[in-house]
C-alpha cells in the first residue's frame, strides 16, 4: 500500500513539474523575440532603437516569486532606484519581472543583487507582465569604479561586439558624433567610461525606432 501511495506521489510531482515547464515555455513564447534568443548578437544601435525602457539605477529589491496567477511559474522581480531614465516612465523607481527557466545554468539564475548599479535596455512588459534585457546579458550593464576611480560600464559580454557597425549605423542616418562619443563607438571590447557611454546612448535614441 505504501509503495502505491509513494508511486502516486512521485507521478503527481512529475506531472506538476511537466505542467510547470509547459506553462513556462508557453509564456516564454509570448516574450519579444529579442528577449528570447539569448545567443543572438546585437549591437548598441539595435538596443537603443529597440528598447522601450532604458534605465540606469541601483537595485533596491530582488524577490523570487511566482508569476501572479501562475503559481508554478518562477520569476524574479527586480526594483531599481532610478538615477537616469533615458527612455521610459517617470518615477523614482522602476520594477520589472523576469521569468526563470529551467535551462538557465544554476550559476546564472541569480542575476541581480541589492546594491548593484545597472544600466538596462528593456522591452515593454509582455501580456503576462514579463520583461528581460534586450539580448539578455548583452542588454544588462554593470557600473563600477576602476582602479583610478572613474565610473566604467560594461555588459556581461564585457562589451564584446557591442559597438560593431555603430559608426556605420550613425553615418547611414546622416548623424554625427562628438569626439567622446566617437571614442566609445570605436571600442572593440572592455569597459568604457560611463558618462561617454550614456552620451552615446542618448544620441542613438534619437534615431528612428524599430520593433
Amino acid at each position: 500500500m505504501r509503495k502505491e501511495v509513494s508511486s502516486c506521489i512521485c507521478i503527481r510531482k512529475a506531472y506538476v513539474r511537466l505542467l510547470s515547464a509547459a506553462m513556462a515555455a508557453f509564456i516564454f513564447s509570448c516574450l519579444p523575440l529579442s528577449a528570447q534568443f539569448m545567443s543572438k548578437q546585437v549591437n548598441l544601435t539595435y538596443m537603443a532603437r529597440r528598447a522601450d525602457i532604458i534605465v540606469q539605477g541601483t537595485v533596491k529589491e530582488v524577490k523570487q516569486e511566482s508569476l501572479p496567477g501562475y503559481p508554478n511559474v518562477a520569476t524574479t522581480r527586480v526594483t531599481l532606484d532610478i538615477s537616469n531614465m533615458m527612455r521610459g516612465p517617470e518615477g523614482k523607481t522602476y520594477t520589472f519581472r523576469e521569468i526563470k527557466l529551467g535551462f538557465i545554468p544554476k550559476e546564472r539564475k541569480s542575476r541581480y543583487a541589492v546594491g548593484q548599479q545597472l544600466l538596462l535596455f528593456l522591452p515593454s512588459p509582455s501580456q503576462y507582465g514579463l520583461s528581460s534585457p534586450i539580448g539578455q546579458e548583452q542588454g544588462r550593464f554593470h557600473i563600477a569604479r576602476n582602479a583610478t576611480g572613474k565610473w566604467m560600464v560594461a555588459n556581461e559580454y564585457n562589451n564584446a561586439g557591442l559597438f560593431l557597425n555603430v559608426l556605420q549605423d550613425i553615418r547611414n542616418e546622416g548623424e554625427r558624433l562628438t569626439a567622446s562619443q566617437m571614442r566609445v563607438a570605436s571600442s572593440r571590447e572592455g569597459p568604457v567610461q560611463l558618462d561617454d557611454f550614456v552620451s552615446l546612448v542618448k544620441k542613438l535614441t534619437s534615431l528612428s525606432r524599430i520593433q
